[in-house]
C-alpha cells in the first residue's frame, strides 16, 4: 500500500510539475537579446517585432502561442536575429492559443523573418506584405537572421486581402547565412512557406493541409532545399488556386535582372484526388506545380501525386519577360521527377498544360491549353501538341517518368493521402522508387546508385526510377546525393524515415500542449552564430574561425564532394567564442570541400575550394 501511495504521490507531482508554468505574454518589440526558456509558455500580441540589432533565442521544447484575438505574429526585422532550435524529441511549437478541437486556419499571424539578401525590388528594397511596418531587401545573399530547427508553426497565416497575406512562415529577403532545417508548417490560413527573394537554403520541410500554396516562391529567390512533403486537404483550397509550388520572378515594381531559380530537390507532393477520376474535392485546388512570370524555378528527384494538373507552365506577359524561355536557357529544369495520378476529368490527364498571359492560370482543370506555335525563343514544336510541351516532360534526358494511372497503384507509398490521421510517405517494397522489376538485376537501397553495366552488372545499382546528382542544379556538395527520388528514403526502415520522428505532429488540433520543458531538456541553446574559411579558394592553408553563443560538444570536420570526412579538426567539449583552426592542405586534392561545424542545436556548413 505505501508503495501504491508512493507511486501515485510522484506521479502527482510529475502532473503538477508538467503544468507549473507562468504564461509570459509578449507585445511591441523585443529590442535587445532575449531568451525564451521552455520553463514558461509565450503569448504573442499583436505584431511583435525583434528589432535590429537584438537576438531572440528560444530554446528546445518551448511552446509559444500566438493570440487569436489580436492576430499576434512574431516578425524579426532586417538586422535583427533568431535563434529558434528545438531538438527531435523537443521541438519548439508555435501555435493557436485556442483549446484543443478549436483551432483553425489562421487563428494567428504565424512567423516572418526579413533579412539583407538580394531582391528584384527595385532600389533591393520592399516592405512586406501583410501590413507590418518591416522592410526586407539588400546586397548581402550571405546574410544571416538566426537558425530555425526542429520548429513546428501551425494555425498562422492570414489572407487579409488578395496578394495581401501573412504566412505560416515568411522569409523576406533572407541570406544563405542563416539555417532552416526540420520545420513543420500545419493548417496556415494562407500559404504554408513563402519566399521573397534571398537565398536561404532549408531542409526537411513539411507542409500539411495548407489552405492557398504549399512552397511559393517570387521576388528574385535563389536558394535550395532538400527534402519536402506536402499533403493536401482535399477540402480546402483558396479562390485565387491553391499550388503545390507557385513560382514568380516578376511583376510590377521590380527589375527584370534578378531571376527566381530556386532548386527543389526530393520533394514527396501528395494532392487532393484520392481517385484518379474523383471530382470529391475543392476545385480551387489547381495544381501541383505553377511556374508563371517569368520563373526559373527547378524542380528535380521528386514525386508528384494526384493533382488535377500536375504542371501548368504559364507564358507571362512581355512586361514579365518570358517562362518557357528559361526551358531553352536551361535555366528552368524538370527532371528525374515521377508524375502520377493526374486528374483525367476533361478526357485526357493534364500532367503538364501551357497557358498564355496568364489568362487561364485558374482553369488549369479546363482542356484549354493554348495551342499557338509562335513562342519564342524556344522552338514551336516544344508547345506541341495541344496539352504542352511534352519534350519538356517526356525527353529521355530529364529523365521523368508518368504514370498514366492511379497514383498510390502506380508509386506505391505506405499511407500517403493519410488516412487515419496518419500519412506515411515511405515507399512500398515494390514501389520504383527502390524496386528494379528487372529481376536480374535488384536493387538494394542500403547502396548507392551505380550505373555501371561493365562486367555482368557486377556493380550495377539502379531502380526503376532513379535520382540523378550530376546532370542538374542539385548536383552541388549542399545537396545529399542519396539514392532515391521523393522525400523517405526506400530502405524500409523506420529509423530512417525523417518525417515519423517525435518533432511531426499530424493533429495539433487535439494535441495537448499545456506542459513545459519535455523530459531531458536542458535550457542550454548552443549554436554557431558565425563561420568561415579563409583565403577562399585556398592553396597551402585556409584559417578555419566560427563563433559558439554557449559551452557545449562541438565537431568540426571537412569532407569531400562524395560526403567522405577527409579531416577531423575537433569533436569535443569547447567553452563559448571564437574558434580557430588552421587547415594545412598540401595533401588535399584540388576541388570542392564542405566544412561542417556542428553543435547539439545546430550544423554550419562552408565550401571551401583547394586549387594547386
Amino acid at each position: 500500500m505505501k508503495k501504491h501511495f508512493l507511486l501515485l504521490t510522484l506521479c502527482l507531482v510529475a502532473i503538477t510539475q508538467a503544468f507549473a508554468y507562468t504564461t509570459v505574454t509578449v507585445q511591441d518589440s523585443i529590442s535587445t537579446n532575449t531568451h525564451w526558456t521552455c520553463n514558461n509558455q509565450y503569448l504573442i500580441k499583436g505584431w511583435v517585432y525583434v528589432t535590429d540589432g537584438a537576438t531572440l533565442t528560444i530554446d528546445a521544447g518551448t511552446i509559444i502561442k500566438g493570440d487569436h484575438d489580436s492576430k499576434g505574429a512574431l516578425i524579426v526585422e532586417r538586422g535583427a536575429k533568431i535563434y529558434a532550435n528545438g531538438t527531435e524529441t523537443a521541438p519548439i511549437i508555435m501555435t493557436s492559443n485556442e483549446t484543443p478541437g478549436n483551432r483553425n486556419y489562421g487563428d494567428w499571424g504565424g512567423l516572418m523573418i526579413c533579412g539583407k539578401a538580394n531582391v528584384n525590388w527595385n532600389g533591393n528594397d520592399h516592405i512586406v506584405e501583410g501590413g507590418p511596418r518591416s522592410h526586407y531587401g539588400g546586397t548581402n545573399d550571405a546574410d544571416n537572421s538566426g537558425s530555425l530547427t526542429y520548429v513546428r508553426i501551425e494555425f498562422g497565416g492570414i489572407p487579409l486581402t488578395p496578394n495581401n497575406e501573412i504566412n505560416g512562415l515568411t522569409l523576406c529577403g533572407v541570406g544563405s547565412g542563416t539555417t532552416i532545417d526540420h520545420v513543420q508548417v500545419s493548417y496556415s490560413g494562407d500559404d504554408s512557406y513563402e519566399w521573397f527573394g534571398g537565398a536561404v537554403n532549408a531542409k526537411h520541410l513539411i507542409s500539411y493541409k495548407c489552405w492557398d500554396d504549399d512552397f511559393d516562391n517570387d521576388n528574385g529567390w535563389q536558394g535550395k532545399v532538400q527534402f519536402g512533403i506536402i499533403l493536401r486537404d482535399p477540402n480546402i483550397g483558396d479562390l485565387s488556386g491553391s499550388k503545390g509550388f507557385e513560382s514568380d520572378s516578376y511583376q510590377s515594381g521590380t527589375d527584370t535582372l534578378r531571376l527566381t531559380k530556386p532548386v527543389f530537390s526530393n520533394i514527396t507532393a501528395v494532392g487532393p484526388l484520392v481517385n484518379q477520376t474523383t471530382t470529391q474535392y475543392a476545385d480551387n485546388i489547381r495544381a501541383g506545380v505553377h511556374i508563371r512570370r517569368g520563373s526559373a524555378m527547378t524542380l528535380v528527384n521528386s514525386i508528384l501525386g494526384a493533382w488535377p494538373c500536375a504542371v501548368l507552365l504559364d507564358e507571362a506577359a512581355v512586361a514579365y519577360t518570358t517562362t518557357s524561355g528559361n526551358i531553352g536557357t536551361d535555366e528552368l529544369q524538370f527532371r528525374h521527377n515521377i508524375i502520377a495520378g493526374t486528374g483525367t476529368q476533361a478526357g485526357f490527364p493534364r500532367d503538364i498544360l501551357y497557358v498564355k498571359d496568364g489568362a487561364r492560370s485558374l482553369t488549369a482543370i479546363t482542356a484549354n491549353a493554348d495551342t499557338t506555335n509562335t513562342i519564342t525563343p524556344t522552338p514551336a514544336a516544344q508547345f506541341a501538341p495541344f496539352a504542352g510541351p511534352w519534350d519538356f516532360l517526356t525527353s529521355a534526358t530529364n529523365g521523368n517518368k508518368v504514370y498514366s494511372g492511379n497514383f498510390q497503384n502506380n508509386v506505391g507509398l505506405v499511407n500517403p493521402f493519410g488516412s487515419a490521421g496518419n500519412p506515411n510517405f515511405a515507399p512500398l517494397p515494390t514501389s520504383p522508387v527502390c524496386y528494379n522489376s528487372n529481376v536480374a538485376h535488384p536493387f538494394n537501397p542500403m547502396n548507392p546508385i551505380n550505373p555501371d553495366t561493365s562486367n555482368n552488372y557486377a556493380n550495377y545499382n539502379m531502380p526503376n526510377v532513379a535520382p540523378d546528382f550530376t546532370n542538374n542544379k542539385a548536383s552541388d556538395a549542399w545537396f545529399d546525393h542519396v539514392n532515391y527520388v521523393g522525400a523517405i528514403p526506400g530502405t524500409q526502415i523506420s529509423a530512417d524515415d525523417w518525417s515519423k520522428k517525435a518533432w511531426v505532429e499530424w493533429n495539433p488540433q487535439d494535441a495537448n500542449y499545456d506542459y513545459v520543458c519535455p523530459l531531458g531538456v536542458t535550457n542550454v541553446n548552443n549554436y554557431v552564430e558565425t563561420a568561415h574559411a579563409y583565403p577562399n579558394p585556398a592553396s597551402q592553408n585556409a584559417m578555419i574561425t566560427y563563433n559558439t553563443i554557449a559551452d557545449g560538444n562541438v565537431q568540426v570536420a571537412i569532407v569531400d564532394v562524395t560526403g567522405k570526412v577527409v579531416a577531423n579538426l575537433f569533436n569535443g567539449t569547447q567553452a563559448k567564442g571564437e574558434h580557430n583552426f588552421n587547415v594545412d592542405l598540401h595533401n588535399f586534392a584540388e576541388g570542392i570541400y564542405v566544412v561542417t561545424v556542428k553543435t547539439n542545436n545546430s550544423v554550419k556548413t562552408l565550401k571551401l575550394s583547394v586549387i594547386k
